[in-house]
């Protein structure tokens, strides 16, 4: 069995933001992450979130991926100073995206800003700055070492989906300044960094499989077979849910 599995694309502007020079794109390491965990991935380019029912519907699982800062209007704040670049349309279409995939009961994987996403498509909210918002942060979660190296070590809750892959520590990369600050009462966290951030969570709903990371297993799983793991689970969860149908 080879599940198809969608990642939710991006959108790559030139410098002019010209529209015909626009390119849709997903980053190779989750084709390839999908690719060795025996699946298909296709890239879901930025679309109208009407459409968001059809592309769910041809596809067994969903991966949200990196990308721009999540917009702070979606959970009723005003930006802060150290607000990023954000991309509204994008926003809106993996929202609707999330939404379907909930309804059709489809297993997710986010990763970084697909964590955030994911939280805030459930009623949870952000810090849209860790360094300027968190107090306790003493940890650099926005790190200058080359990606496929981990920077910092995670604590992970034993018994979760997280710890069968990767035990109950782990050492993870680290690229975001926006984190979780109030998580959706639909997940439960299962890791932390040593500062206290929520660096990964779970559905706990029956009949829903929803695994969310905040570091980038994608660019580590030429290095760690455990991070390939977590691509293998997410594929494993897929299969266990067509099974069920």
């Amino acid at each position: 069995m080879f599940p198809i599995i969608g990642i939710a694309g991006n959108h790559r502007f030139n410098e002019l933001d010209t529209e015909n020079l626009i390119l849709t794109y997903t980053p190779d390491g989750f084709v390839k992450g999908l690719q060795k965990s025996n699946s298909i991935p296709v890239v879901i380019p930025v679309s109208e979130p009407e459409l968001a029912h059809h592309y769910i519907s041809r596809v067994d699982g969903l991966l949200l991926a990196g990308g721009q800062d999540v917009s702070p209007l979606l959970f009723g704040e005003e930006p802060n100073l150290k607000l990023g670049r954000t991309y509204p349309l994008r926003d809106v279409f993996e929202l609707a995206l999330i939404e379907e995939a909930y309804k059709q009961k489809k297993p997710i994987l986010a990763i970084c800003r697909g964590l955030q996403i994911l939280n805030i498509a459930f009623g949870g909210t952000l810090f849209q700055d860790i360094e300027s918002q968190y107090e306790k942060n003493t940890v650099l979660h926005t790190q200058k070492t080359m990606p496929s190296y981990p920077t910092h070590s995670i604590q992970i809750a034993n018994g979760s989906e997280l710890s069968k892959i990767l035990g109950t520590q782990a050492s993870v990369n680290s690229y975001h300044h926006q984190a979780v600050r109030t998580l959706s009462p639909k997940f439960t966290p299962v890791a932390w960094s040593s500062d206290g951030i929520i660096e990964a969570f779970e559905s706990h709903e029956d009949g829903q499989s929803m695994l969310a990371v905040q570091w980038h297993p994608e660019t580590m799983i030429n290095q760690s077979e455990k991070m390939q793991g977590i691509f293998s689970n997410f594929i494993d969860r897929v299969c266990h849910s067509l099974e069920k149908k």
